[in-house]
């Protein structure tokens, strides 16, 4: 199941400020310990929205201090592939103006290190309330189903995020931050194996997230 929703996300997924989400019972309490990037680069952007690739925003090797690899350059996830793979593709990049997507892995560099990979995937979109639409149960179905019905389980808000978020975890214990900010769709995932992915994906949450504001230009 975990792959199957992961080539899902990697596809389509943004989440929405403005869909009735159940409540959480407390927050996830994790504090960085990693110094943020500098960003390279300041990011463009015209009207409060950031017009850059999302492979601009992606997770980059030097966040993870030589505990993964990148096991390629990653690859976009494009609109037609949206169209592909959703029934309703045409009526859901018409209404999120959703422009593409970029997924990139990273791979352990050492045993016993949890997750053992983490997937980070980015889709742009047009606007930010494009972006804000996309995790409604409008337009995210699928994820919200599951959770309702329990196959996902919601988990608290990560504290200190200062973003949009949603993140859940599987049966068998992988777990999945999405994240809104401005007009980028932000995904964190990895595997259950070897142990509990959520702290590690916490912090790279937090620090992608302030890496990504120090570039604004």
């Amino acid at each position: 199941m975990f792959r199957k929703l992961l080539a899902l996300i990697a596809l389509t997924l943004t989440l929405a400020a403005c869909a009735p989400q159940p409540e959480a019972a407390a927050l996830v309490d994790i504090e960085p310990t990693a110094t943020v990037a500098p960003s390279p680069t300041p990011f463009p952007m015209e009207g409060g929205v950031f017009s850059g690739a999302p492979q601009d925003f992606v997770l980059r090797a030097d966040e993870l201090f030589g505990e993964y690899e990148a096991a390629d350059a990653g690859g976009e996830s494009p609109n037609s592939a949206v169209l592909e793979g959703r029934a309703d593709g045409a009526a859901y990049l018409a209404a999120t103006g959703r422009l593409s997507g970029w997924r990139i892995q990273y791979n352990a560099s050492g045993a016993g290190q949890a997750p053992p990979y983490i997937v980070n995937v980015v889709n742009v979109y047009e606007s930010a309330a494009g972006a804000q639409l996309v995790l409604s149960r409008a337009w995210h179905q699928d994820v919200w189903a599951l959770i309702d019905s329990g196959q996902l389980t919601q988990l608290p808000a990560i504290a200190g995020l200062d973003a949009e978020h949603l993140a859940w975890q599987t049966a068998d214990g992988a777990v999945g931050v999405e994240i809104v900010y401005r007009n980028l769709y932000i995904f964190f995932t990895g595997p259950g194996d070897g142990g509990d992915p959520l702290p590690r994906l916490a912090e790279l949450a937090l620090a992608h997230l302030e890496w990504i504001k120090a570039g604004e230009q």
